[in-house]
């Protein structure tokens, strides 16, 4: 719908049903995007919100591009000497405490910057380099806060999006992907972030099959680099395991969903019990549930013994031919 179509609709309503409205869309907002995009601030009080951003928009066309890049690489080298968190003779008390608007703004004029062609390579370079930051930050001590996507107001999955929706207009599929893939597998995330619901966000950009083959391609060749099965350690298995959940996601999307299982069921390191957890809650997210009851059979044919709630599912997978609204934990 278009905002002329928009003021139109609600022209003919009463302050009551307008009320009543605007708490049902609030409603309807996931937090993480009610937070970047500063919903609170705009119903607290609309004028200011639209004059902070006509300033923001003023100020960013016209930002110098050498300048912005120079600041961006003193901001990350002196995140990484720990200079917004410890004590020190090059950055001032107040400005360490206000770290997080410094960097919410670099963040936001290399976006705006990068809409330009001649800077955008740069641009993705950039953008690129701070989310690693903040990765890293997610897992160490950098801020004053371990938290530092949320503290910006820039959930990491939409963070990430920015970064490979960038990288993918400027550089060839086999580079841009592979980049992608390895931005999850080898980086933190904050408290409150999966690696699937990342993996997820660049399934998402993967919008056509011809993508998705070559990620899957990608994947097994990143799979093929690493040790093998014995030989690996913690973060190399938890980096193992994510490049094949991976491959499982976009074959599934593909419609090849037997290759999935059987992919899976041959590379994914841990116990039987736990791979039978992750597979049936994959098949949840990306199959279908005759695909979730045949390996759940299969399973239990090989001696496996689901847990108490999978067993529960299955029951009413069976009775119902659906799956319940979320993966049952008890």
């Amino acid at each position: 719908m278009k905002v002329s179509e928009l003021r139109e609709k609600i022209k003919a309503r009463n302050k009551e049903e307008l009320q009543s409205l605007i708490v049902e869309m609030y409603k309807q907002i996931p937090k993480r995007v009610r937070e970047s995009k500063e919903i609170d601030s705009l119903i607290d009080n609309p004028d200011s919100f639209k004059q902070n951003k006509k300033r923001t928009k003023h100020s960013t066309q016209h930002i110098d591009f050498s300048e912005v890049k120079n600041e961006v690489e003193r901001f990350l080298q002196h995140a990484y000497a720990q200079y917004y968190f410890a004590p020190n003779r090059l950055i001032p008390k107040k400005e360490r405490s206000n770290w997080r608007f410094t960097a919410k703004r670099l963040v936001e004029q290399v976006t705006n910057l990068a809409n330009q062609p001649e800077y955008a390579k740069d641009c993705a370079t950039l953008l690129e380099k701070l989310y690693v930051l903040f990765c890293y930050a997610s897992g160490h001590y950098v801020f004053a806060s371990q938290e530092p996507f949320h503290t910006i107001n820039i959930p990491q999955e939409d963070f990430l999006k920015r970064v490979v929706l960038l990288k993918r207009e400027v550089e060839e599929p086999e580079r841009w992907i592979r980049d992608s893939l390895l931005l999850i597998v080898d980086n933190d995330v904050d408290y409150s972030t999966l690696y699937e619901s990342l993996l997820q966000t660049l399934l998402e950009v993967l919008n056509n099959a011809p993508l998705k083959e070559r990620a899957v391609r990608i994947c097994a060749d990143l799979l093929e680099e690493m040790p093998s099965k014995g030989k690996l350690s913690y973060k190399e298995e938890e980096k193992r395991n994510h490049l094949v959940t991976m491959i499982f996601m976009l074959q599934s999307r593909l419609g090849e969903y037997q290759e999935a299982v059987t992919y899976y069921k041959k590379h994914y390191v841990d116990s039987d019990e736990v791979k039978l957890d992750i597979l049936l809650e994959l098949i949840m997210n990306f199959q279908r549930t005759q695909d979730w009851i045949h390996e759940f059979d299969v399973a239990v044919e090989k001696g496996i013994k689901p847990r108490t709630s999978l067993q529960e599912m299955y029951k009413h997978i069976k009775n119902t031919n659906s799956f319940p609204e979320y993966m049952m934990s008890y």
